[in-house]
This record gives C-alpha cells, structure tokens and sequence, in this order.
C-alpha cells in the first residue's frame, strides 16, 4: 500500500500563482480601458451639449436681433454686437478657451462657451436674389493643430445663421451701440 498524498507540490502552486497573476492583470487592464473609455465618452457628451447650447443661443440671438456690427478694432478679442428691437443689447466676444456672451450693459447674463480654438471669426455678408437679400452671421472657429490628417475635433467649426429672420424692420445700425 502506497501512502496518500497531501498538500500541492511546489510546481503546482507556482503554476496557480502565474494564472492567477495573469487574470488579475487582464482584469486591471480591461478595468484601466473600460474607465478611460468612460471619461472620454463623458467629457465628448459634454463638448456636444456646449456645442449644441452654443448654437442655440447664438441662432436665437441672431434671429431676433434687428441688427448686427463686427468690431474687431482689438483683433485679440473680437466682438459681435446684436441689437434688436426693445431688447437689451448681446456681445459675443473671444475669450481664452471659447466664446463669451454677454447680455445687456452693463453685463446682467454672462455665459461662456467652451471651445478649442485659438481663433475665432466673426462675419457678415449677405445672400439670396436681390429682392429677398437676407444678411447672414457667421462664427468661424479655427482650432490650433499641428497634427496631419486632423482629428475629428480639430476641422473648423462654422455656424451660420440670418440676421432678423422674423422680417420685422431692419435699421442699418443698432440703437444702444455707440
């Protein structure tokens, strides 16, 4: 009669312990790659929701303002100012980081957008058959790139839109800018 064993041999327990240091290393990676993937997802929701925020409030400002002007006499800080009827007066303007807009003089609603362009547009031109001429705003946002191809976040962004849409009168200048 042969005597029984007890206990793992000492290849046996290192065999178990080189399993189990790979799963736990799978496991960190795939946890490490999952939270990443998380973030990243996250802060582009986020860029998306202040982009589509911007857009909005810079189309209805547009809509409803009776006229518009460009400054850009400090080409470090362009301006747009808005004018409407009755309405108070909004300045959009470049800050460090993306667009401010202000509502009212003196400032009674800021907001700030955010953006990565180290260079911000502001244009008026105008568009359709003479009878019908309607004056279009534009904001042309240039991201600093130094990469070939572009990353989907780096193209220009351009957003835009026409001046008094409603067809209320228009005035070749905005009553509350100086």
């Amino acid at each position: 009669m042969t005597p029984r064993r007890t206990g793992f041999s000492l290849i046996e327990t290192l065999v178990a312990m080189a399993m189990s240091a790979v799963m736990v290393t799978v496991a960190s990676t795939t946890i490490t790659l999952m939270m990443r993937s998380e973030r990243t997802g996250a802060d582009a929701l986020i860029a998306a929701q202040s982009g589509h925020r911007l857009e909005r409030r810079f189309r209805d400002d547009v809509h409803a303002a009776a006229a518009a002007v460009v400054d850009t006499s400090d080409s470090s800080r362009p301006l747009l100012r808005l004018a409407g009827n009755g309405q108070p007066g909004i300045t959009w303007s470049r800050v460090k980081g993306g667009l401010r807009r202000t509502v009212g003089n003196p400032p009674s609603h800021v907001d700030t957008f955010r953006l990565s362009a180290t260079e911000v547009v502001f244009t008026l031109s105008s568009a359709g058959p003479p009878s019908r001429r309607r004056q279009l705003v534009t904001i042309t946002a240039i991201p600093e790139t130094d990469s070939e191809p572009l990353a989907r976040d780096a193209w220009p962004t351009r957003l835009t839109t026409v001046l008094n849409r409603d067809g209320r009168p228009v005035s070749s200048k905005p009553e509350d800018t100086p």
